[in-house]
């Protein structure tokens, strides 16, 4: 490169501090509720849960957990840029990952430029990810699942909340609305932009390509729940999420990014008289924004691009009452979607069409043997070129209890992903594209396996195991760098098409003592895209973000806590050349990254420290975090991006040291 800068992303900068939070306290001291939920948590190598209070705990800059952080310290799960809420799962792509609330997908979720989700931890219940062994009512993801949970209120009394961190204020307000109704409400707002103002001049220098940044930030969740009566309920709930984003980086350069996303959910649960059955309607509305105005050798340009997607759902699942010997789970999912992109982002076209329909067989030998089988059908029609595509999915997973605290584990899946996600720079926000398989794109699938074994000894536990997966019909965008300009609204031309393997180990120990908490995970991988046409001859590659060692500990001792990773560099598919740009008014030549695997950035090291304290003032309920997040302030590189004004490449990166504080109060 003609040049590098250790210039650190915008938040950091003119903010007190990013958070550091601790990992749960598994110890005796905690209230005995918060004892019973975390140690029933799943564990297994395809599928891990959690409650609620054990994400409040994990490491985060908002001082306070959330699904993504939680998710991103497991084993076979890659974190993309350090500081980001990108996930790669077993080698996909980070679109190939479902994410969702109650099982609605939520597309726009990540929050303060990736650094949150957009579900309220105040809101949630559970969170599992699974990364094998799937679930025959979920579908359209070929790498995992991170579903979220909302709870139901069960209080008989007010209940309310406050937060308070560094990036985010909110409220939270649980209430009884007479004896079969009740209504949760929470929302919260970011007061960034004001923080900006506040503090970017103690810090000219380093904030100096970074002027008049504005921002509006927030979130509103809503659910009511009603007990019709004995075998029945309704509930109907709402998220409203909202991120904008304006700054300017020098004289005649401005830049805007925003994204939303806006989901209504009703459910309803009937028990009959052989079975149960869960129906549900969602609509969901996802939009993001790009804009750039600059001034480059003297010319004015001005580059936008907006994204726009509306779909609609209704599904049935069923499941018996009483079954012998194998249980039989069935029911059907049809939504229908319409995208938009480009400089307008109007919807065009006729939308697509996706229906599925499942069938889920398992069997249990108690302390044995679990057994589970699925086979779901997807029927794909692309309304606007014609496009129709028949095609199976297949999951079979066990369980085998060798003895009392040893057991082997294994599933094999071969699922297929009718929306592609674009990706673009810089990952981890919410700013990628999201476009529907076509003749141009065909639906991405994949096959995986993997083997591994558990072991539970009294307070120590741990898993290890492997895995392979073969991807298709990977969709790669060969512009990325430049997803803002114009040309974008005819993406179909840019898309380059191919395949990708990934293998590799996965290892998980974890102790729970009276108070102590300790775990360690570590994830040995190597992943690696093959067969694009016009990428490296058809030949192989690193796959984007494809570290090969990934090593977390997380630990707790009575309120004092701890949290290091340490992840190998990674490829960038892309290093500076010099290539020729037409601008209208403007002929010249400029430094670009294009090829494959050009540079390698450095290992990924960050070391928190933080410490817990709870306390009473009469009936309410106060937790206090404070920290300070990568004590050593290593260097750790978010991306690469193009200066117009020096012409050379510089470096972003995330996370110095900070301190951090976060407010809890229940009452």
């Amino acid at each position: 490169m003609k040049a590098s800068l250790r210039l650190l992303s915008l938040l950091p900068l003119f903010l007190p501090g990013l958070a550091l939070a601790q990992e749960a306290a598994w110890a005796d001291t905690l209230r005995a509720a918060v004892k019973k939920e975390t140690r029933s948590i799943a564990r297994s190598i395809n599928k891990l849960e959690t409650g609620a209070d054990v994400l409040r705990g994990v490491i985060s800059p908002m001082g306070e957990g959330d699904p993504i952080r939680w998710s991103q310290g497991l084993p076979g799960v890659t974190t993309g840029a350090d500081g980001s809420s990108a996930m790669y799962v077993r080698g996909g792509n980070i679109g190939n990952n479902l994410l969702s609330l109650d099982g609605v997908p939520i597309y726009g979720y990540s929050h303060i430029l990736g650094l949150t989700t957009a579900v309220p931890a105040s809101v949630t219940e559970s969170v599992s990810l699974t990364k094998g062994g799937f679930d025959g009512r979920y579908g359209n993801f070929t790498a995992a699942h991170l579903n979220i949970i909302t709870r139901d209120s069960a209080t008989d009394r007010v209940h309310a909340e406050g937060t308070l961190n560094t990036f985010l204020a909110g409220a939270n307000v649980e209430a009884p609305l007479g004896r079969d109704k009740s209504l949760i409400a929470s929302a919260r707002v970011s007061p960034i932009g004001l923080e900006y103002k506040a503090f970017s001049s103690f810090l000219p220098a380093r904030l100096s390509a970074f002027q008049d940044f504005r921002a509006g930030v927030g979130d509103i969740y809503g659910k009511f729940n009603w007990t019709i009566d004995s075998r029945s309920s309704l509930s109907a709930s709402t998220l409203l999420s909202l991120d904008q984003y304006g700054f300017t980086t020098g004289e005649g350069s401005r830049d805007a990014l925003g994204w939303d996303n806006e989901i209504a959910i009703l459910k309803y649960h009937r028990i009959l008289n052989r079975t149960e059955m869960d129906a549900q309607a969602y609509v969901n509305r996802y939009g993001s924004m790009q804009r750039q105005e600059k001034n480059y050798h003297g010319a004015d340009n001005i580059l936008s691009l907006n994204s726009r997607m509306l779909e609609a759902a209704l599904s049935a699942d069923f499941s018996p009452r009483q079954y012998s010997v194998w249980k039989l789970d069935y029911g059907f999912k049809t939504r229908y979607s319409r995208f938009a992109m480009g400089p307008a982002g109007a919807h065009t076209g006729k939308g697509v069409m996706l229906v599925s329909s499942y069938a889920q067989a398992t069997r249990d030998i108690p302390e044995k043997l679990h057994l589970q089988a699925v086979l779901r059908g997807n029927y794909y029609w692309n309304l606007s070129d014609g496009m129709m595509n028949l095609r199976p999915d297949a999951s079979l997973s066990f369980k085998w209890n060798l003895t009392k605290s040893f057991a082997m584990e294994g599933s094999a899946d071969y699922v297929h992903q009718y929306y592609h996600t674009l990706e673009g720079l810089p990952l981890g926000w919410s700013t990628d594209v999201i476009v529907p398989s076509g003749r141009t794109a065909p639906p991405e699938f994949a096959l995986q396996g993997n083997l591994g074994f558990n072991l539970a000894l009294g307070r120590h536990s741990a898993s290890l195991g492997g895995y392979y997966k073969r991807m298709g019909n990977l969709v790669y965008y060969k512009y990325a760098q430049s997803m803002f300009t114009d040309a974008f609204a005819g993406w179909e031309r840019s898309v380059d098409i191919g395949f990708g393997n990934s293998f590799g180990g996965e290892f998980l120990y974890e102790y729970l003592g009276r108070e102590l908490y300790f775990r360690t995970t570590y994830t040995l991988s190597k992943t690696d895209r093959e067969g694009f046409a016009t990428l490296c001859d058809g030949g192989k590659f690193h796959a984007r973000f494809d570290r090969r060692h990934i090593l977390n500990v997380q630990g707790r001792w009575k309120g004092f806590s701890m949290a290091m990773t340490l992840q190998s560099g990674h490829w960038e598919n892309g290093a500076p050349l010099t290539y020729q740009i037409h601008i209208p008014g403007l002929e010249t030549d400029a430094e670009y990254y294009e090829g494959i695997n050009n540079f390698q950035m450095p290992t990924v090291f960050r070391l928190d420290l933080g410490y817990e304290l709870a306390f009473h003032t009469g009936r309410i309920e106060h937790t206090v975090n404070l920290g300070v997040c990568n004590v050593t302030n290593h260097f750790n590189p978010f991306m690469l991006y193009f200066d117009t004004r020096t012409e050379s490449w510089k470096e972003i990166a995330l996370l110095p040291i900070m301190p951090n504080f976060s407010w809890r109060v229940e009452f």
